[in-house]
């Protein structure tokens, strides 16, 4: 696959396929998420990590959540429902990925209900149309407002150039599971087209064992045939010029076999569906006098129903269906201009507009009757940001902006972030960063009334400060090593709290300070090896208790290899992961594991055809995560091994 243009986000010279690409032209390759522009990834002023396409395909990633495992500082939990990722120790329970921000080629993913970034099967965007994921570490409030606390993730997705026609796809696995996808794209002269549709759908577990629930009302803690997955989406990118037109939809109806919320176990009634869709209309165009002009504009709607089985002692069938939805619907637009100024300045100014009309949350019950919740609420937001990116001298230069964002709801918010860079040698980073960033409470922290919620529509913003020193460093043409030091303190970070005699609300409860360091070293070895390893150390603590926090590792490795068996036709690839133990929000003790992932990857076989077969967890370990707050009473049993067979059909070689 090649990495030509990015449409809106900008042009970058053609570089060999990465499969093809050198250590050294890999570190070149230019991301946009860090400073809204195309930068080599040595002068972003943040720590950025790429995944690829030919990463994702090699090591057989389902799901953007199982891309996101095997990169450092990062990890994720699964509770059976969502997937939620952590960041340097910051993963709190209940949290719907609210503290990342995700995009998908700069269009803003997380909702206006639970501000929730979605990377499990229900990330609305099949893996496949995937053309790279940048992620970029730290605070980035100055460019992207609220919710760009630890991370943001961009993801860049393919193009009709790429697909150079039909394209077929389809797996089967392990827990009875099936995928399918059907993608045509193509460019004629200036019109480029790109329309896909997949489908996944999986029956899950048989049976799952929940020793918390092990008593004979509860079926001894086994649920059964309560843990399918079905999820349906489409992705229409069309480029005109200068303009690019972007539809996707995703919908995602998860049963839920946990008992959680105090539902009844062994009951496949209890489910949830979510769907997300939007339409993105993006203007971009480079005036004779140098001026970078991007306007777009974008409609979202995101709809949740939530499914709850209840014991009854008033209806004959002994169970009570309680309705659980939320609507959010919002439209904005943004402008930005970016021109380069004596050479040495290069500015970038912009404002961006979000009308969340509708942010409505209701909740009844059936039997009987009983309407337990009406919540409509609507707010907006309006923002303007600067960027001055300074050539100090040819090796010094200083990235320094702020954003200052105006809600209606909550006090105006001034953001600054300021990167000094310096590179002696063509191969050699080093960055001193320093930014801040915040987060407003959404409207399920701040209305949400069922019991055993209350409301808290006293809520304030989270606000972050980070410190942050980074080494890159080439080694010859086939050896990249990167070190990071961090500090990052937290002030009125939204946890949920007890309220007696059984109430929880959510409230400013904790700041809390991060401190770590982390290592990772790559290298393209001789005939076909290519291997990457790192490391993570985290501590992150209540600053007031001098307490860890729960669901924070203190200690990570990741490693990973591909080989290359058969020239450029057949690749072997590992990757492992290392999660030391940590504490459930319950006070509960959840061990640390390593689990290890194998694929193998027939390529342009025949031209045409390529073929994967996956193990995930190859040595079938036992392994927990913590629970949410919807399950406190237990950490959440993983899958053992499993299994996955997918073949893809393509127009020629890629």
């Amino acid at each position: 696959m090649m990495l030509a243009g990015l449409n809106c986000l900008g042009q970058q010279p053609p570089i060999p396929d990465l499969a093809d690409a050198t250590l050294e032209q890999l570190g070149n390759i230019k991301v946009y998420t860090a400073s809204k522009h195309l930068q080599v990834t040595k002068d972003a002023p943040s720590s950025v990590t790429v995944i690829s396409a030919d990463e994702i395909q090699k090591h057989g990633y389902r799901t953007l959540a199982d891309a996101l495992k095997t990169v450092r500082g990062f990890y994720v939990t699964y509770d059976r429902t969502y997937s939620s990722v952590g960041v340097r120790g910051f993963a709190r329970p209940g949290d719907f990925n609210t503290r990342i921000l995700l995009l998908v080629d700069g269009h803003r993913l997380n909702d206006n209900i639970y501000d929730e970034a979605m990377i499990g099967s229900e990330f609305p965007i099949d893996i496949d149309l995937i053309e790279r994921i940048e992620i970029i570490r730290g605070p980035v409030s100055s460019l992207y407002g609220s919710n760009a606390l630890f991370a943001v993730i961009n993801i860049i997705t393919r193009h009709g150039r790429d697909l150079k026609g039909l394209e077929l796809s389809a797996s089967a696995g392990s827990f009875n599971s099936y995928e399918g996808r059907a993608s045509y794209g193509g460019r004629l002269q200036n019109l480029e087209y790109m329309i896909s549709g997949s489908f996944y759908g999986s029956r899950g577990h048989n049976e799952l064992f929940f020793p918390a629930f092990n008593t004979p009302e509860a079926n001894f803690g086994i649920s059964r045939h309560a843990d399918d997955d079905q999820v349906g989406s489409s992705l229409t990118t069309v480029s005109f010029k200068d303009f690019t037109f972007q539809a996707a939809y995703g919908t995602r109806e998860k049963g839920i076999p946990t008992g959680a919320y105090g539902t009844l176990l062994n009951n496949a009634g209890t489910r949830t569906t979510d769907s997300h869709g939007y339409v993105d209309l993006r203007y971009q165009h480079t005036f004779a006098n140098s001026w970078d002009v991007m306007a777009r504009a974008f409609y979202d709607r995101y709809t949740y129903q939530g499914t709850y089985i209840y014991p009854s002692t008033v209806d004959p069938t002994g169970i009570s269906p309680d309705f659980d939805y939320a609507d959010g619907k919002w439209w904005g637009a943004e402008l930005q201009l970016t021109k380069t100024i004596l050479r040495r300045n290069r500015v970038t100014i912009g404002g961006e507009y979000r009308d969340n009309f509708k942010q409505n949350q209701n909740n009844y019950q059936i039997i009987p009757y009983e309407l337990s919740m009406d919540e409509r609420r609507s707010s907006y937001v309006g923002a303007l940001y600067l960027q001055d990116e300074l050539r100090i001298a040819k090796t010094l230069s200083l990235n320094a902006g702020f954003r200052y964002d105006y809600y209606d709801h909550f006090d105006s918010s001034i953001d600054p972030r300021a990167a000094l860079i310096y590179r002696p040698r063509p191969q050699t980073a080093f960055k001193f960063i320093y930014g801040e960033a915040f987060r407003v409470p959404n409207v399920y922290e701040l209305y949400y009334s069922i019991a055993p919620n209350l409301a808290n529509p006293k809520l304030h913003p989270e606000k972050i400060r980070n410190l942050e020193w980074v080494w890159e460093q080439g080694v010859h043409k086939n050896i990249a090593i990167s070190a990071t030091a961090f500090r990052e303190a937290m002030e009125g970070l939204i946890t949920t709290q007890v309220v007696p005699p059984d109430m929880e609300i959510f409230a400013n409860l904790q700041n809390a300070e991060s401190t770590g360091l982390e290592t990772e070293i790559s290298g393209q070895l001789p005939h076909g090896l290519e291997a990457s390893l790192s490391y993570s150390f985290q501590q992150t603590k209540d600053t007031r208790t001098d307490q860890f926090l729960s669901n924070s590792p203190r200690h990570m490795a990741k490693f990973s290899f591909t080989q290359s068996l058969v020239g450029k036709k057949l690749f072997a690839s590992l990757d492992a992961q290392y999660r030391s133990g940590m504490r459930s929000i319950g006070g509960l003790a959840v061990s640390g594991y390593t689990v290890v992932n194998a694929t193998l990857l027939g390529h342009n076989l025949g031209k045409h055809l390529d073929i994967s077969a996956s193990i995930y967890n190859l040595f079938d370990r036992s392994y927990f995560d913590p629970p949410s707050s919807a399950n406190l009473q237990m950490p959440i049993q993983q899958d053992g091994r499993s299994f996955r067979i997918k073949l893809t059909w393509h127009p020629g070689e890629r």
